[in-house]
């Protein structure tokens, strides 16, 4: 397991991840269920019985096991199975049956992340289309297992608040997720790499503990003892964006958070946070983000 960044730490806990749990159902006989892809992070947890994903880029199906998760960083396109091969007609799973661990078939719980595009970016660009988690091979298998158990456990039943229980523990898979991934392997976010990264860590740092000071490619470039040029090559190799971009990013990231609190107006976030107007913060805003400031606060 990588060791804990003090900077990772801190933008992971100001994240809005957004879960939801769109489907859980027991699912036998002929089956297929197919996603054309879309604007999210999901995944795919086989309760019990056995699954097939196929993907259109791959000649063979995957198989996955009971406590295998299925997880899909940028939403390709895929279809699951009950079979290797994928039956001629399409399943109906508008009503789906309780899931039932003694019946024949599988039980799948499936979800997905409201992640932003610049969250994701920042954090999942690197990541394969499809990763396979079995959790009696992952590094952080044993709290994972916990987990997984909880989440079928729950989905059961059907108490008081049992969709927003899935809901919460949604989002810690993710992050246990995240965990087995970076333990495989740490460079796969964009995000950890350059924050490890001893040529660019040194002006990613001091941007991180002072993100309302005056911010240039010029600026970091000097305090990573390289030209610009070298500076931002570098960068983009890593992050998939522009170093500017990055300090927008992690900045709304900030604001975001700030603003879901309700208690600062928006003029004090803009300072807090590098902007000298609130016009040049709700313009940033508003490309990182979607959407304006005033509008996002009214919503959290």
């Amino acid at each position: 397991m990588p060791d804990s960044n003090p900077q990772l730490e801190d933008f992971l806990r100001h994240l809005h991840l957004g879960s939801e749990v769109y489907y859980v159902g027991q699912l036998c006989d002929a089956w297929h269920m197919s996603t054309p892809g879309g604007d999210a992070t999901t995944f795919h947890l086989v309760c019990h019985g056995k699954a097939w994903v196929h993907m259109p880029n791959q000649a063979e199906p995957t198989q996955l096991i009971a406590g295998d998760i299925a997880f899909f960083p940028h939403d390709s396109p895929r279809t699951f199975s009950g079979t290797p091969t994928l039956p001629d007609q399409d399943f109906d799973y508008s009503n789906p049956a309780p899931l039932d661990k003694d019946s024949p078939g599988a039980g799948l719980l499936c979800g997905h992340l409201r992640l932003p595009t610049h969250i994701r970016n920042m954090l999942l660009a690197s990541f394969p289309e499809l990763m396979i988690v079995s959790p009696d091979k992952s590094p952080v298998g044993l709290k994972m297992l916990k987990l997984i158990e909880m989440m079928t456990e729950e989905a059961g039943h059907y108490d008081l608040g049992t969709t927003a229980v899935l809901d919460r523990l949604s989002d810690v898979l993710f992050f246990h997720i995240i965990r087995h991934a970076l333990d495989l392997e740490p460079k796969l976010s964009p995000l950890l790499a350059i924050l490890t990264d001893e040529h660019l860590r040194p002006a990613i740092s001091a941007f991180i503990a002072h993100p309302a000071e005056k911010w240039t490619v010029e600026r970091m470039a000097s305090l990573a003892y390289q030209s610009r040029s070298t500076f931002s090559e570098r960068f983009t190799r890593l992050v998939k964006i522009s170093p500017m971009e990055f300090v927008t990013t992690w900045r709304m990231q900030l604001a975001v958070s700030w603003l879901a609190e309700g208690i600062a107006n928006i003029m004090d976030v803009a300072l807090r946070y590098g902007y000298e107007s609130e016009a040049a913060f709700r313009k940033a805003f508003k490309r990182t983000i979607g959407t304006t400031p005033g509008k996002y606060r009214n919503r959290c």
